[in-house]
């Protein structure tokens, strides 16, 4: 069943001309940072790409793994992939249902730019639980979740400042455009203890993301089979349980599948 989250961010991300908007080729310092930590849990080993987009991390992934596997549930996506890197294997997916591939057949599930948040709490705890499913016992999935601790979660447009008249112009416009989303997008919101789904400047407020507590995160990758070995902030510090790493829009989970 589509929730709203669903239904407005399959509406943003199957639109044409998506793609333009993910041209970065580069590795966050986090990102960066963890796959060096963990070069032994993918290197020679089976890998799945997460919402793969334009392949940003299939550059750096892809040679070094046995076999890689991406997917992604944008068909201008994967349309993308299949013109750059016609020799990846790229397909058509969703998270939530992992069915095209069998239990135990990965060793590392990489889910980079905040992808799990892209979904509702139901089809984020089906998501993880699939990704336990086809990880075998030992294997890792490092994935990255908005933290909802950050002093950015819950905030609204800001006007950008600048010295130059036509930029500043620029701004004024993309910052009206901004706040009349997030005016639209409020009453769908949602916020509890642990977690909450809002909009932000993703794709200008036109998106709904969940945010979650670290506790929350920890509880849901503990109930689908998983250890939690370390959490990083964006810089790659990691933090403690207890942290909630306010400085930090979103965190890096590293875990294990036992």
């Amino acid at each position: 069943m589509s929730t709203a989250a669903d239904i407005r961010n399959q509406r943003v991300y199957l639109t044409p001309g998506v793609t333009h908007r993910y041209r970065q080729r580069t590795l966050t310092q986090v990102e960066a940072m963890a796959l060096l930590k963990y070069h032994d849990a993918f290197a020679g080993r089976d890998v799945l790409d997460l919402g793969v987009g334009t392949g940003r991390s299939s550059i750096y992934l892809a040679p070094l793994a046995r076999r890689y596997e991406a997917i992604d549930y944008s068909p201008e996506m994967v349309a993308a992939m299949h013109a750059t890197m016609p020799a990846l294997s790229v397909r058509l997916g969703d998270m939530r249902d992992l069915a095209d591939f069998p239990d135990a057949s990965f060793d590392f599930v990489f889910g980079p730019n905040n992808v799990i948040d892209a979904v509702g709490s139901e089809g984020r705890q089906r998501s993880v639980g699939e990704v336990s499913r086809v990880l075998r016992l030992g294997g890792i999935f490092m994935f990255s979740s908005h933290n909802l601790g950050s002093g950015d979660a819950f905030a609204a447009p800001r006007l950008e400042w600048s010295p130059n008249p036509c930029n500043l112009l620029e701004h004024l416009i993309e910052w009206a455009w901004q706040l009349a989303n997030h005016r639209r997008m409020r009453p769908q919101c949602e916020m509890h203890e642990d977690y909450a789904l809002l909009d932000d400047y993703g794709h200008n407020f036109t998106l709904l993301h969940f945010y979650a507590a670290q506790k929350y995160e920890r509880n849901q990758l503990e109930a689908s089979g998983f250890e939690t070995i370390e959490v990083l902030d964006r810089t790659g510090r990691a933090v403690s349980v207890d942290d909630a790493a306010p400085a930090s829009p979103d965190l890096m989970y590293v875990a294990r599948r036992i």
